[in-house]
This record gives structure tokens, C-alpha cells and sequence, in this order.
């Protein structure tokens, strides 16, 4: 009894099957996927079980269906998938719809049974002759080539499997300027078992076990011990739970073929990850004249910083002095921000410098000799600042604007200081 999709035919675009656009693999799966959305329901298949009809692993099927998922020459992917989920909040399988032809889009019609039962790449040669008998164009074996992107020996080798197959059938030199006439069928004319020989077509050898030709008996290999219960090999690594043996080399008096060697050999021995990590045996961190001299009111402070963060203020300054800003302004910035900020408030050296005394940023004011309301050079409290604050404060008390100094460092204060000093001077 004949299954029920023997029959079945889908339309598969040439814009798939040309020009070596998609692989062979996923122009079967765009038909078997075609035939299944034939359904009431749609394609509700699982990727194991496309893959189960057309003879692939499931990984397989996933990088075929991956290649049909994403946008195609035009931009428009040939495979789109809905997700699904049931009434009980569990989701369903997915249903996958393919694209299909549009208005006056040249195709092959073909049975859905080719695609399963043909290989990948002879199935696409398959939908070529198909479309070339319905449309009555003549081809050769160098424009089959071309189309398929392939060399005409391969395109060769392949029509003679498809008739070999039953599924066409060559009339040889009856066509139009002795070209070969093709007939294709919609069901093999006659059953044929796998072949048996072995292709020796450009090759030097036969090899049926994709291996190299054997020319020595390896005696771990037929010896009826080396094979496990059920015929089966151990492909994964063992887990430690049992030690295991070690690999025979030449070079002792004791073993089977090969001795058991006592040490590895220095030649085979891997790189041993260290106990500890080595100590930094480079180059010293040197700064450039120019950036030492911008450092010198925090020369105290740099043994204490790491060398990445005393990087990264040497590449700050060496920025601000390529911008245009003057060695001076950033020193004396420093100089006085030092002064100003009690030695118990720098608790991490390099953060202070990087993010608090090295940024040059306008007052207030806006202008350029201004920096956090104190004139650059000198250190006085700049007057624009003052006049902007007094008009912010409008009927605020005039000492809200009033900057008092100590005695002992000159340190500026918003507030009246005790004794005429500041907290540290006083401490001192």
C-alpha cells in the first residue's frame, strides 16, 4: 500500500533551486516543508521529525532550516515560523510556512517523493529537468552545470544517477543540434537497490568505508577483546571514575606490540598552567618629561596608585596639553586643589586625581580663567562667580556670598572659621 504523500506534488521556485542560491539541503527541506503546510493544520512537524523523513540528523535539519529562515537575496526569507501556545499555557510545536510563488514566477512541480527519497544535491538537478520539460527548453550538460552551480562532470554523473533511478530517461543526440532530449517522471519506472561498487571516477583508489586503504593488520583493532558489549565504542572521554591505561609508545622491554614508556616524552608534554601567577617582569612605567612636570605638586601620591590608573592620568594630560590647554594651568590646578582638600579626604590618590583635581572645567562663570569659582593663576575668588551668586541669592544676607580665608593655609570657607582656621589647621 502506497503511503499517502507518494503522490503528493508541491511547487518549488526556481529562485530556490538556481544558481546555487541554497544549498541542496534546505531546497528539500523547502519542499517537504511545502507539502506538510498542505495540510488543515499546517506544518506542525518537529525538527526531529523533518529530519526523520528526509534521512538527516536533527542538527542537520536545524542549520537547513536556519539557511531558509534568514533573508534571502531579495530580502525576504523563505521560511517563516509561528509560535504557538495551547490552552493549558504549554507551548506547542511550531508551524512553519514557507514562501510561495508569485504571479508569473517560473517553478518546478515535482512529487514530494523525490525530495525524500532522492539525495540532496540530485533532487535539485531533478527540479532543473523538471522545469525544463514543462517549459519544452532544451538543455545541455554545461547549462545544467551553470544553473546549478556546479562543474559538468558533476552534472554528468548526477543525470546519470537520476536515470539510473527510473526517475528520468536521457534519449541521447535525438534533441535539436544533436542535444540529448530528457524525460522526467513522476514516480521511478523501476525499483533499484543501493549500489554496491565503489565510484573510481577521477580517483586514484576505491574506498567504500571513507577511510584510506589499509596495508597492515593492527592487532588493537581485530583483536575480539578491544571490542565492547553490543559493538559499540566509547566516543566521549571517561569521567575519572576508572584510571585508565596508558598510551602505548616505543621505547620499553614490557607491553604487548608497543611498550608502556615510564615518562612522557618532553616532545608530547602540554604547557602546565602556573600555581600562582608570575610576577610582571617588563619594562617599568616611565612618564614623559612633560606629564612628570604637570605631576610634580603629587609627586607624594603616586607610589600609592596603581600603574593602570597612573596610565590613565598620564594619557589625560598628555590629551589636555595636545588640545591646547598651557602645562601651567593643569599644575597650578593641582597645586592649589591639593591645598585646598585635607590629606584625610584623599582616600583613593588616583580616583582624586583623575576625577576630582585634573578635569579643567569652567566656573561657574563660564570663563575660561575660571575654575570652580577661583581665578587659574592666582587662586582668588573670581568676581563674575560673586556677581552671579549675589543675583541668584537677590534678597539673601550679603555674607551668604562671603568667602572667609585662614590665617595659617589661606584656605578658602563659605563659613565664618573659629579662631580665624580651618578644621585641620586647628587639629595641627
Amino acid at each position: 500500500m502506497q503511503a499517502p504523500w507518494y503522490r503528493q506534488k508541491v511547487k518549488v521556485p526556481r529562485r530556490v533551486w538556481e544558481g546555487g542560491r541554497y544549498s541542496p539541503g534546505a531546497v528539500a527541506y523547502h519542499a517537504q516543508i511545502t507539502a506538510l503546510a498542505q495540510r488543515a493544520d499546517g506544518c506542525r512537524a518537529a525538527v526531529a521529525t523533518l529530519a526523520g523523513y528526509l534521512g538527516d540528523s536533527k542538527r542537520t535539519a536545524e542549520r537547513y532550516l536556519a539557511e531558509l529562515a534568514a533573508p534571502g537575496p531579495d530580502g525576504i526569507p523563505e521560511l517563516a515560523t509561528v509560535r504557538r501556545t495551547g490552552a493549558d499555557g504549554d507551548g506547542e510545536t511550531a508551524e512553519r510556512r514557507t514562501r510561495g510563488c508569485t504571479r508569473g514566477e517560473h517553478f518546478a512541480y515535482v512529487p514530494v517523493a523525490a525530495a525524500k527519497t532522492l539525495r540532496h544535491p540530485v533532487f535539485v538537478l531533478y527540479c532543473a529537468l523538471a522545469h525544463a520539460t514543462a517549459t519544452r527548453t532544451p538543455v545541455t550538460t554545461g547549462e545544467l552545470a551553470a544553473l546549478l552551480d556546479v562543474t559538468e562532470r558533476t552534472a554528468r554523473r548526477m543525470t546519470a544517477e537520476l536515470e539510473r533511478l527510473g526517475w528520468i530517461t536521457v534519449h541521447r543526440r535525438t534533441g535539436r543540434h544533436g542535444r540529448h532530449d530528457y524525460e522526467v517522471h513522476e514516480r521511478p519506472l523501476h525499483p533499484v537497490d543501493d549500489p554496491t561498487g565503489a565510484d573510481t571516477d577521477g580517483g586514484s583508489g576505491a574506498c567504500t568505508d571513507g577511510g584510506s586503504l589499509a596495508i597492515k593488520e593492527d592487532a588493537g583493532l581485530t583483536d575480539e577483546r578491544s571490542t565492547q558489549e553490543r559493538g559499540s565504542f566509547r566516543r566521549r572521554r571517561g569521567t575519572g571514575s576508572t584510571p585508565a591505561d596508558p598510551v602505548d609508545t616505543p621505547g620499553n622491554s614490557a607491553g604487548g606490540n608497543y611498550p608502556v614508556a615510564p615518562v612522557i616524552p618532553a616532545a608530547f608534554q602540554g604547557r602546565v598552567r602556573p600555581s600562582a601567577r608570575p610576577a610582571y617582569d617588563g619594562p617599568p612605567l616611565t612618564l614623559s618629561p612633560r606629564v612628570w612636570a604637570v605631576l610634580a605638586p603629587v609627586h607624594d601620591l603616586l607610589p600609592a596608585i596603581s600603574p593602570y590608573l597612573v596610565r590613565r592620568i598620564a594619557r589625560e594630560i598628555g590629551r589636555q596639553l595636545d588640545t591646547g590647554v598651557w602645562a601651567e594651568d593643569i599644575r597650578d590646578q593641582l597645586t592649589r586643589l591639593r591645598t585646598w582638600t585635607p590629606p584625610a579626604e584623599i582616600r583613593d590618590p588616583g580616583r582624586w586625581i583623575l576625577g576630582a583635581a585634573l578635569p579643567v572645567r569652567p566656573g561657574p562663570c563660564g570663563t575660561a580663567d575660571c575654575h570652580y569659582g577661583f581665578q587659574r593663576y592666582t587662586g582668588t575668588p573670581c568676581k563674575a562667580c560673586a556677581d552671579t551668586a549675589e543675583r541668584a541669592l537677590g534678597a539673601h544676607p550679603p555674607h551668604t556670598a562671603t568667602w572667609h580665608e585662614c590665617t595659617t593655609c589661606q584656605a578658602p570657607s563659605r563659613t565664618p572659621l573659629t579662631g580665624h582656621q580651618c578644621a585641620t589647621c586647628r587639629t595641627a
